[in-house]
């Protein structure tokens, strides 16, 4: 139901008079900007293709183009849309040129920095490239008005910084396979660390939504990652050196929950307590054993071990702990939409689970059958009781 629509209903039901009515349309029509995000969102996409494009003509004909004519077209580029950037400026808050010539800069700030490096075969890593290009158009990205931009700017800048630290904490560091478990760790708490940084500092607001996307996505995947390298008996062997960035992190972050004045007793023992068991998911390794039970009723990949010792049943139940202190935080800080996702994922983890348990079993028919009504089941049971639960983890702490 659109904004209009409701501003009728209330018309017609006489809650507000037909002069209040026109003064919202009114008032509305005024901030409302001259064009769609839709709109910015193909702008700043064509310019990225195009930008594309031309690197790809670039790339057909590399080696036989002169050193110097790549540099001059590039600057010469650059010039350019640095020159369209500023003269669109004055019309930033409703015109489209300026994000889309924005977002084109920002892509051939980038690829600048990989043809110098070329050009004049400087040595290093992908994300100290990542990384510099960041920094360097840092205070570009602050003018920036629309989400995409700035999310495309947070994302490269929260991969090299990631990479970097851990990489730098370790002196062999060529294989990067071994450091992706400290990597999924890390980058949860960095953007929620950013994130406080972001809410407190006024020239960093804007970046705000775009980091909390990251904090959530990226602890979804870290908390997936350990739960199924837990239940496959991985993870493990790894130097503690690959996790101190991670650790360092962890504690800014317990002391800006620790402090933070906006967040209820209840609130802080939540997200503390969850913080506390996804840093036991990594290291260390005295909650599990490296022993995996595959199922209860099949075949089984590794000798039989006691219930409590199976490293499949302890990797979900520490996944579903976190998941339901999470929960109850966001239902307690009123975060509906954040609220009803983490249920809904722990809906989700109780019927893998199922599978994981019933492996043999869920092979037959009769399997195939008992899944389908659990899962009908659960996902009836997590509608119907979604906002009753809501409710309940909102009134706590009244």
């Amino acid at each position: 139901m659109t904004p209009i629509t409701k501003l009728n209903q209330w018309l017609q039901a006489g809650l507000i008079t037909p002069a209040q009515h026109a003064n919202i349309l009114d008032f509305e029509a005024k901030q409302r900007p001259a064009t769609n995000g839709w709109l910015y969102s193909f702008m700043v996409l064509g310019a990225a293709i195009i930008g594309l494009g031309i690197l790809s003509l670039i790339a057909a004909n590399w080696t036989h183009i002169p050193d110097s004519f790549k540099l001059g077209v590039d600057f010469a580029l650059l010039g350019l849309l640095a020159i369209g950037i500023y003269t669109q400026y004055p019309q930033r808050q409703h015109g489209v040129w300026f994000e889309a010539l924005l977002a084109g800069f920002l892509v051939l700030c980038l690829a600048s920095i990989g043809l110098i490096a070329d050009i004049f075969e400087v040595s290093g890593k992908w994300h100290h490239a990542l990384l510099f290009w960041a920094f360097s158009t840092f205070l570009l990205i602050l003018f920036a008005r629309h989400l995409w931009t700035r999310l495309f700017w947070v994302t490269l800048f929260v991969q090299g910084m990631c990479w970097s630290l851990v990489t730098a904490s370790h002196v062999e560091s060529g294989q990067r396979l071994e450091a992706l478990p400290a990597v999924f760790l890390l980058a949860p708490l960095l953007s929620a660390v950013l994130y406080y940084a972001a809410t407190h500092l006024k020239a960093l607001y804007s970046l705000r939504s775009s980091l909390f996307f990251w904090f959530q996505l990226s602890a979804i995947c870290a908390l997936a990652f350990a739960d199924i390298a837990r239940s496959g008996g991985e993870l493990a062997d790894y130097p503690l050196a690959w996790f101190v960035p991670a650790y360092a992190m962890a504690g800014i972050l317990a002391l800006g929950i620790a402090l933070h004045p906006e967040y209820r007793w209840l609130n802080r023992v939540l997200l503390l307590g969850a913080l506390g068991l996804l840093l036991l998911y990594y290291y260390p390794d005295s909650v599990f054993s490296g022993q995996s039970r595959y199922t209860l009723f099949g075949s089984e990949a590794q000798e039989a071990v006691s219930f409590w010792q199976a490293d499949d049943l302890r990797a979900p139940l520490l996944t579903l702990a976190i998941l339901f202190l999470y929960a109850l935080h966001a239902g307690n800080g009123g975060h509906q939409r954040t609220f009803h996702v983490v249920t809904f994922l722990i809906g989700l983890r109780f019927v893998i689970l199922y599978f994981q348990a019933m492996g043999g079993l869920a092979a037959t028919g009769v399997g195939l059958i008992l899944s389908g009504s659990l899962i009908i089941g659960i996902t009836w049971l997590w509608y119907r009781g979604r906002d009753r639960l809501h409710a309940w983890a909102k009134g706590l702490q009244a």
